[in-house]
């Protein structure tokens, strides 16, 4: 299954979940009242609003430690959608569980913890599925606006961190924007989509310092001067003296030189 967009990992999408959660759930409970949940944040002794400020810093609590884990790991884990509903699941029954403490400690003598336990997840989940579903579903069109108007989403994982000699990180760049690096001496051109313009930044180094990211982010050599994105790439033709080009997307950019050396292994990428 394919894995969900690195957008979903960024703080500022976590943001939105871990306030927009618990918001969501005194705003509901205040305003409906659902499933009786007054008399049981009551507890009996007439504790409703007390017990409902705690109940939301709870979940933000509860909310706000997942999603920093899920930041924190963006760089190591890749969720399909099967798992990220797992995760989201995961962090209403902790809230659920951790509310359970705070109630049980209520209903002491009254009901059985697991009594307590298992309504406080139940009433959780049944709340809790609007606000996430309708923050996933905002974030999933976001994303497919931004595709659909040629954007490129810059999400965590395809990020090129470009770095100088001294090894300080001078220009950063999704790498489906890159359309190919050109070597100039002790300087690369590194020629990119900045929306729908085309721009070339300058960055003192060389192709052999850079081999490795390059290679590891989906770019192939072609020349001894060029790497190129292969995605960019719509055709590999001969001119009239036998030389390979490679013809871009974009048009109106110049074609690039494949040698004999990699002209297979560029053409089998397209």
């Amino acid at each position: 299954m394919k894995a969900i967009s690195g957008t979903f990992y960024k703080m500022g999408v976590n943001c939105i979940f871990f306030v927009g959660i618990p918001l969501f759930f005194f705003l509901f409970v205040l305003s409906y009242e659902p499933f009786g949940i007054v008399d049981f944040l009551s507890l009996g002794k007439g504790r409703y609003t007390l017990n409902l400020i705690l109940s939301t810093l709870i979940i933000l609590g509860s909310v706000t430690l997942m999603r920093m884990l899920l930041f924190i790991l963006r760089k190591v884990i890749s969720l399909n959608w099967t798992l990220y509903v797992t995760w989201c699941v995961g962090e209403v029954v902790l809230a659920g569980m951790m509310l359970s403490i705070l109630l049980g400690i209520g209903w002491k003598g009254v009901h059985p913890y697991l009594w307590v336990m298992t309504r406080c997840i139940l009433y959780t989940a049944a709340i809790l599925v609007y606000p996430y579903s309708i923050i996933t579903m905002g974030v999933q069109l976001y994303i497919l606006s931004r595709r659909s108007s040629g954007a490129v989403v810059q999400d965590e994982k395809t990020l090129v961190r470009f770095q100088d000699e001294q090894k300080r990180v001078k220009f950063i760049i999704a790498s489906p924007a890159i359309l190919y690096i050109e070597a100039e001496e002790n300087y690369v051109h590194i020629v990119h989509l900045d929306g729908a313009q085309v721009k070339d930044y300058t960055l003192r180094s060389s192709m052999h310092a850079l081999e490795s990211t390059l290679s590891r982010h989906g770019l192939v050599r072609c020349h001894r001067s060029y790497f190129i994105n292969p995605s960019q790439v719509s055709l590999v033709r001969k001119d009239e003296k036998g030389f390979a080009l490679a013809q871009l997307k974009v048009g109106g950019q110049k074609a690039i030189p494949v040698s004999r050396r990699y002209y297979d292994s560029l053409s089998a990428l397209l």
